[in-house]
């Protein structure tokens, strides 16, 4: 299946990246796409659901055709924002760092920003090259519940001062999400079924599909 990737509209503007298991894909997630393009001097945001994830292999993952069929019933209707299946489709542990090198590649000149969880910076150390991710793009942080993206939070990053003070520099100013989609999984399997963190039409493909049964 093809990528629904495309060069910005303007030379000036960049390309927001945006990945994640999306296992289910759910509001929050929406809600910060809309808010990056609001805020961030990109023309266009990538939502990249990821393959063979290599922190979460244990996790109760959907399989990848559903989580792709998801995310495009999630984020298609909003303007601006591609779903792109190249993690999916490279085969073997899927890496942030390569995924951001081919997208250099294939826009050279093109600012990259990196949508992450204030809940990843902790364990940025675990990620494949740290150090050239922050070279390739530049890292945009959203809050997340119970992980305050603080003095001590940034001091024990491991990079250089000099990518610590950009890190900073670059949060949403947004209010702290605390949506959880194992949360969601659980719930769902309890039998409730009109979650409404999840679209409607999430939902009912959750159902069609039997998916976290």
């Amino acid at each position: 299946m093809a990528c629904e990737t495309a060069a910005p509209a303007s030379p000036h503007l960049g390309i927001g990246v945006f990945g994640g298991s999306f296992n289910p894909p759910h509001l929050s997630h929406r809600r910060l796409c809309a808010a990056a393009l609001d805020r961030l001097p990109i023309a266009r945001l990538l939502v990249l659901p990821s393959g063979d994830h290599p922190l979460k292999r244990s996790q109760d993952m959907a399989p990848a055709a559903d989580r792709l069929a998801m995310c495009r019933l999630a984020f298609g209707d909003l303007r601006g924002v591609a779903v792109d299946d190249r993690e999916l489709r490279r085969p073997g542990p899927s890496f942030t760092v390569d995924t951001l090198a081919e997208l250099r590649a294939e826009h050279p000149g093109a600012p990259l920003y990196l949508l992450v969880g204030s809940d990843n910076l902790r364990i940025l150390s675990l990620w494949r090259e740290p150090a050239r991710i922050l070279e390739l793009a530049t890292l945009v942080t959203y809050p997340r519940s119970g992980h305050p993206i603080d003095a001590a939070t940034l001091a024990a990053l491991p990079v250089p001062t000099e990518a610590r003070t950009r890190i900073a520099a670059h949060v949403l100013d947004l209010p702290a999400d605390a949506v959880a989609a194992s949360d969601l999984r659980v719930r769902w399997r309890r039998g409730e079924r009109d979650l409404p963190e999840l679209a409607p039409a999430v939902r009912d493909y959750i159902a069609a599909h039997g998916l976290y049964a």
